[in-house]
């Protein structure tokens, strides 16, 4: 059969089997960035996706507690996080931050192309990096009429894709969740040699 890709948010473990035959491209976004963007977009949606029983009574503290408890739709970022460290040498594993998309998306889109081994010429990749920016993420989102629909229903309270910046995360922040997240990366990272500033946003 012809290539195709799938797109998931599972740890490492929930994938078939390690062959030689699939590869696996990880994107792996700072803790608060991503704890942030979660908050936006299951309070967005009005609901915790593929766990039950969960609220927002409890509002950002509460989702932090959720987050960092591992009670999130696939459990804890440190776990998943952890799960794909391990396998960041294998020949068919490519690890990729968020942040180094958008510091460099063509050096990220050629790193992409290279290991799904396509040669691709500098006009595809142009055009590759111009419609997988956000501005023309955000600008579909906002087009797309079944969200906007869903929207105008009220069952979704905002934009998918919202800002997309990196550094920001870390305004939401107390010194207690500050000290909970310094806590859980080194408990669960920093013994696999995972850099702190994989954890924690930066300007």
């Amino acid at each position: 059969p012809d290539p195709r890709c799938f797109k998931s948010h599972w740890p490492s473990r929930d994938h078939v089997g390690r062959n030689a035959k699939g590869k696996y491209i990880y994107v792996m976004r700072n803790a608060q960035d991503q704890m942030v963007s979660h908050w936006n977009q299951v309070w967005g949606m009005g609901f915790h996706y593929g766990t039950e029983g969960m609220t927002f009574e409890g509002g950002w503290d509460g989702f932090f507690e959720d987050w960092i408890n591992g009670d999130v739709e696939n459990g804890s970022w440190a776990d998943h996080v952890a799960s794909w460290w391990a396998r960041r040498g294998d020949p068919n594993v490519l690890f990729l931050r968020y942040e180094e998309l958008k510091a460099n998306p063509r050096k990220a889109v050629s790193r992409i192309a290279s290991f799904v081994g396509l040669d691709i010429s500098e006009e595809d990749l142009t055009r590759v990096v111009n419609v997988t920016s956000f501005d023309v993420m955000r600008r579909a989102d906002q087009e797309d009429k079944g969200l906007r629909f869903m929207r105008w229903l009220g069952v979704l309270r905002t934009t998918h894709i919202r800002e997309g910046h990196t550094g920001k995360g870390k305004m939401f922040f107390s010194a207690k969740q500050l000290a909970m997240l310094e806590e859980e990366y080194k408990q669960k990272l920093k013994p696999l040699g995972v850099p702190r500033e994989y954890m924690f946003s930066t300007p």
